[in-house]
């Protein structure tokens, strides 16, 4: 074990490149836990009960506590590392902004409370889609959900057959798999909300390439829209309006989904969590920087179905490769990547092609 600090946090865990570590930390993912403190921190109102549904050596859950005091309840749950949580509770103990905290050690996948919660997390290694039943047993349609997904090849396209028997859903591989992935997830997370008649709103994202993270909240009475993509096997041609023939060249659509076809984040939610970073940049230290850039990409993207990449339209044309910074409207899913509303023989026509 060794002793580690992120943020406001001292704690024990194992280097992550011990094949056998149970309690690793992984500081890639610093950035994501700093944005989900941002994220807490933003809501208008406190979270009077969180529950984190797989907790590893506690710093998620820790920094939430400590950082955001939007908690009077938490409870910390990992079936395989409760007695090294505890120990880091203890090595926290002053610093935890909340009046009562627990830890248990109970399968996720079968988790039993008489509580509703207003916040739960869900961060397993591979998919959280067990856990979702169980989480929607546990939430009131005043609550917010966050869940990370680590199985990409799935989602991504790189693993068709585990995305159909995980999600339900034709994954491809294609330039914009970031964004399918994405949609595939959330498209999920709806279909179990709405056997609990709640519909679900996504707030905001992060991804990076290893894992994919969303935030949502819920309503009764607005249901999502879900449906399917269609990429022409031939050209870069994609579109949601269902067609078997590619409009650009007439080659054969083939269908991916079904996924979310509405927003993939809510522009109010980043708007906020913009505003009280720009008035708390000392609480984010290091992370203040890529916080603030990563939002403000967020806030000015279209909100719209895909994204081409400069390197796939050269490819295709076979033309010098366009810089990107030609492009207005960037997506921050890729760095060559940008939005349009314009179907793919538009955008061919406006360049010159």
């Amino acid at each position: 074990m060794e002793l580690f600090k992120e943020g406001s946090i001292r704690f024990y865990a194992e280097n992550q490149q011990l094949k056998s570590a149970h309690v690793f930390y992984n500081p890639n993912r610093e950035f994501d836990r700093s944005l989900n403190v941002l994220f807490i921190k933003s809501k208008s109102k406190a979270m009077l009960s969180g529950l984190e549904m797989f907790s590893g050596s506690g710093i998620r859950g820790m920094r939430l506590c400590s950082e955001t005091g939007m908690f009077k309840s938490f409870i910390f749950n990992d079936i395989k590392t409760s007695n090294i949580i505890s120990k880091n509770i203890s090595l926290n103990k002053s610093l935890l902004n909340c009046d009562s905290i627990s830890v248990s050690a109970e399968n996720s996948k079968y988790y039993k409370a008489h509580n509703i919660y207003d916040y739960i997390d869900i961060d397993p290694f591979g998919s959280p889609a067990p856990y979702l039943n169980t989480a929607f047993e546990l939430l009131g349609k005043d609550s917010i959900l966050a869940i990370s997904a680590t199985d990409t090849a799935a989602l991504l396209g790189s693993a068709q057959r585990a995305c159909m028997r995980k999600y339900m859903a034709r994954s491809l591989k294609t330039s914009y798999s970031n964004e399918l992935g994405i949609r595939i997830l959330i498209k999920y997370v709806s279909e179990i909300a709405e056997s609990h008649s709640l519909h679900i709103k996504p707030l905001i994202f992060d991804f990076n390439g290893n894992f994919i993270r969303t935030y949502f909240d819920f309503s009764s009475r607005t249901k999502g829209k879900v449906g399917y993509a269609y990429q022409c096997i031939k050209c870069p041609s994609r579109t949601i309006e269902p067609k078997d023939k590619c409009d650009f060249c007439g080659s054969k659509m083939t269908k991916i989904g079904p996924l979310w076809l509405g927003k993939i984040y809510d522009v109010n939610t980043v708007k906020k969590m913009l505003n009280y970073l720009d008035k708390n940049e000392k609480k984010f230290n290091q992370n203040t920087d890529a916080l603030k850039e990563y939002l403000s990409a967020l806030y000015k993207e279209m909100n719209v179905f895909s994204y081409y990449t400069t390197s796939e339209i050269a490819s295709f044309f076979k033309r010098p490769e366009e810089k990107i910074n030609k492009f207005k409207n960037r997506t921050v899913l890729s760095s060559k990547g940008f939005k349009t509303n314009l179907s793919f023989k538009e955008l061919a026509s406006n360049l010159g092609y």
